[in-house]
């Protein structure tokens, strides 16, 4: 099973290219963004990253996952903004019922 905490860690880290400030950005160190990293890549067999030094760059594997991650992202953004709505009109919703 995927950790969410791991996928938003990986997000992370292929948008701002840095190990170090993913971290920074994220209140983690330096080693349990790697550690996050490692699990994603071991749950899923496959790297997503190679490595130059202090840089990476996505694989294949690591652009599929990276396109799916976005889209879930999308996903829970659109989900909230029609939660608040839902939230927001419920009273409403409720008071038409009772004068129905």
């Amino acid at each position: 099973m995927l950790n969410t905490q791991h996928l938003i860690t990986f997000r992370t880290l292929v948008e701002t290219g840095s190990f170090t400030q993913t971290a920074r950005k994220l209140g983690l160190t330096q080693p349990a963004v790697s550690q996050h990293i490692q699990k994603l890549e071991k749950g899923l067999g496959e790297p997503l990253l190679i490595r130059h030094g202090r840089s990476t760059e996505l694989t294949e594997a690591g652009e599929v996952l990276f396109q799916h991650v976005q889209d879930l992202g999308s996903c829970y953004e659109r989900f909230v903004e029609q939660w608040q709505s839902y939230v927001t009109h419920k009273d409403d919703r409720v008071a038409a019922r009772q004068s129905a």
